[in-house]
């Protein structure tokens, strides 16, 4: 019992300590003051009317004793001096005055002995006290000149007066009698006051008596409603404090789900959410977030793991990334950080597809977490592009030990039901945090570590290093000059012209971008191109070449200039645009170029990570628009004779390096011819790149080549130049020059 009483004290004050802690926004002490305070409200209502009807009862009680020791006084009075007054009462029996019988001209009180006695004896009886007053004319007061002797005070008392200042004056002098408070004998007392009125109702004097001083008939009365009010404010505070705390007992679990589901908010996952057990509206509660952690696991997979492999998925990668750079930053950090894909990868797609090269991501995953362990955070950030963070790696020990394991294992075939598979892997190495402080540096300095190992031969791994900085900075400061370069047009198209070698006439030109610098000169093609293909500026420069292409186009064509075709270079990430072919005939249309004008060089660059069925869709719809269609740098890539076999080319390119010294080598001219005579089987026109010198340009004219390009023909040249270019080696091939007519859109507009 005890122990119980303890524990009920110790949950009681714990309980008051908590509801003085609680906030405004606490729904505990909201519920607590809906509650509560109604109760409080109730028993402060019954207390204040139990509080009106004991004042109430009280005044009742001490009138009904006023009025009847002043009847039970008059009459002894009357008993006592029945020669000298005659008492007049009311309807309720209460006295209202004292007549005097004699005649007022010889009416006397008689002495104040006499008096005295007899008001003792009342006194007694009323166990009160009883005194006289004789009216003053003069001073216009009630003068006091008779009272019990047992009461008898000082000669202050006798000379006692009811004046103006007296609450019984007014009524006193008007004849009437009174009930109240009136001071008597220097303290206030509760008396009735009778007026004692001569026959002509003139006023004579007044009879007063009292049951006493009114602070000790109030002060059992004070005591009781003290005892009222104090049980009032202990019942309230009791209730207050005894619903306060049952209501906490109650709430309690409120706030521990509160605090659960704010944990929830901020990313913490609870072991066990409590009180799923109640089978109340708290268990259902407590179910509700249950199901939230289970959306939020959910979510979670969805927002940060692959579906594939389970790995980290990007936001995952750029998330870890961040948090160990930040912790990197304090110095209490270092990693590596590790960037693998597989090259080709998506031909495996391409040949057997999506769902095998599922697999063998998958099987790639299995192996790269037994090679880098748990203490490994690895994330696959899209197709076949792993990213793997090392910890506390800071001199890439680990990594480098770790990369030569992936890139021998990785190598290894992927035994599937469809066979055996094999993939090259690459990887690129970056430190954190000497090499970057930030994600997306350091993402991007690992992946130019990649790069570097795709260009390189063994091994298939390297390290971020200061050359690679460097050339990161020239490639960022590139990109920067070319995005400005195409707001402004400070690029140019130069013509190369494409010739009949039997003949020297002209038969296309090929349009290629020249990039002159006002500080740095011409920026050759070969260093700003690939950039612009990293970072998808390409499709705006495409673009811009294939518009200044057509525009220069019109105004030869309105100049009577026979220029046959302008052929334009494609790069693989332009073409595959789904839109590409209504760009190209919505560009031809605008500036009114007929579609046979315009060839379109693709390399076999475009067949890499494209499906053939996507390539034959987007060359069959720019065969349709009319456009030539042509295969360039044959014999550098693929050179998949299906390619050539099934796609709509009407044009074949080949590789200067098979035209290079071929006049000079049996065997290298034979492979030339062979190449050449491959591609008129197929129907196509034969295109030579690279004819620099009068043996090489003897040997296309000799094989039945259709055109050549290269230097011993003409350099590339501004429009405006071309006409001179083309006199001048008719000229030296002994051919009468073609016409001049002006050639240059720049010189007048199309």
């Amino acid at each position: 019992m005890l122990e119980a009483r303890k524990l009920f004290m110790r949950e009681l004050l714990q309980g008051i300590a908590e509801i003085s802690r609680l906030g405004p926004r606490s729904i505990v002490l909201r519920i607590s003051i809906v509650l509560v305070i109604p109760v409080l409200c109730s028993v402060g209502l019954v207390a204040g009317l139990s509080y009106f009807e004991l004042t109430r009862t009280s005044t009742l009680i001490a009138t009904d004793r006023i009025e009847r020791t002043a009847r039970e006084a008059v009459a002894i009075l009357d008993l006592g001096t029945s020669s000298l007054f005659h008492p007049v009462f009311d309807d309720a029996g209460n006295p209202i005055s004292l007549r005097v019988i004699q005649d007022p001209a010889t009416a006397q009180l008689g002495s104040d002995r006499d008096l005295s006695q007899l008001l003792g004896t009342i006194s007694h009886s009323i166990q009160g006290s009883a005194n006289l007053f004789r009216w003053s004319e003069k001073t216009m007061e009630f003068t006091h000149f008779a009272e019990d002797i047992s009461d008898a005070k000082s000669e202050t008392t006798r000379s006692a007066v009811i004046d103006l200042r007296n609450s019984a004056y007014s009524n006193l002098v008007a004849g009437q009698s009174f009930q109240g408070k009136i001071p008597l004998q220097g303290r206030e007392r509760l008396a009735y006051a009778i007026p004692i009125l001569n026959s002509d109702d003139s006023i004579q004097g007044a009879f007063a008596v009292d049951v006493g001083p009114v602070d000790a008939l109030t002060k059992a009365e004070n005591r009781l409603k003290t005892r009222i009010m104090s049980a009032v404010i202990i019942v309230l505070t009791g209730t207050a404090l005894i619903g306060g705390l049952l209501l906490r007992l109650e709430l309690r679990p409120l706030s521990v789900l509160a605090g659960t589901a704010e944990e929830i908010a901020n990313g913490k996952q609870p072991d066990k959410i409590p009180y799923s057990d109640r089978q109340d509206e708290i268990g259902d509660l407590a179910h509700g977030l249950e199901r939230v952690t289970d959306l939020q696991d959910k979510l979670h997979k969805l927002a940060y793991i692959d579906p594939v492999t389970t790995a980290g998925n990007r936001a995952r990668y750029f998330a870890d990334l961040n948090a160990a750079l930040q912790q990197a930053r304090t110095g209490a950090y270092s990693a590596s950080l590790i960037h693998l894909d597989f090259n080709g990868f998506s031909k495996i797609n391409d040949a057997f597809g999506q769902q095998v090269g599922n697999r063998v991501l998958l099987q790639a995953y299995a192996r790269l977490t037994n090679i880098f362990g748990p203490s490994a955070q690895i994330a696959r950030i899209s197709a076949d592009d792993f990213c793997i963070l090392l910890p506390f790696d800071s001199k890439g020990a680990i990594a480098e030990d770790y990369a030569k394991q992936a890139i021998d294992m990785l190598s290894a075939p992927f035994l599937l039901e469809e066979g055996d598979i094999r993939v090259e892997p690459s990887i690129g190495i970056a430190l954190l945090p000497s090499d970057a402080i930030d994600a997306e540096t350091a993402h991007r300095v690992a992946g130019l570590a990649l790069r570097s190992a795709k260009e390189g031969d063994a091994p298939k791994y390297k390290f971020f290093s200061a050359p690679l900085n460097e050339r990161l900075q020239a490639e960022m400061l590139t990109e920067t000059l070319l995005r400005a370069a195409l707001k402004t047009h400070q690029l140019q198209l130069f013509y190369q012209p494409q010739v009949c070698p039997q003949q020297g006439k002209l038969i296309g030109l090929e349009a290629l971008i020249r990039w002159p610098h006002e500080t740095r000169g011409f920026i050759p093609p070969n260093e700003f191109i690939p950039i612009a293909e990293k970072t998808g500026l390409i499709l705006e420069l495409g673009q811009y070449v294939l518009n200044e292409a057509c525009k220069q186009a019109a105004h030869w064509t309105h100049s009577g200039f026979d220029f046959r075709q302008i052929s334009v270079n494609v790069s693989p990430l332009q073409f595959r645009q789904t839109n590409f072919a209504k760009t190209v005939k919505r560009t031809l249309q605008t500036y009114g170029v007929p579609a046979n004008h315009l060839c379109l060089e693709v390399t076999e660059n475009v067949f890499v990570d494209t499906s053939e069925k996507l390539v034959l869709n987007i060359l069959s719809e720019l065969q349709k628009i009319g456009v030539q269609l042509s295969l360039d740098d044959f014999g550098s890539g693929y050179s998949s004779l299906t390619y050539l076999h099934r796609l709509p080319f009407q044009e074949l390119k080949i590789d200067r390096a098979f035209l290079t010294h071929a006049d000079r080598h049996e065997q290298k001219e034979q492979l030339f011819q062979a190449i050449v005579g491959l591609g008129r089987s197929l129907g196509l026109r034969i295109i030579a790149e690279g004819a620099e010198t009068a043996g090489e340009y003897a040997l296309t004219a000799a094989h039945r080549c259709d055109g050549i390009q290269g230097y011993f023909c003409s350099a590339a040249v501004p429009a405006g130049d071309i006409q001179a270019r083309i006199s001048a080696f008719q000229r030296s091939l002994g051919h009468k020059p073609e016409a001049t007519i002006e050639t240059s859109a720049t010189a007048r507009p199309a």
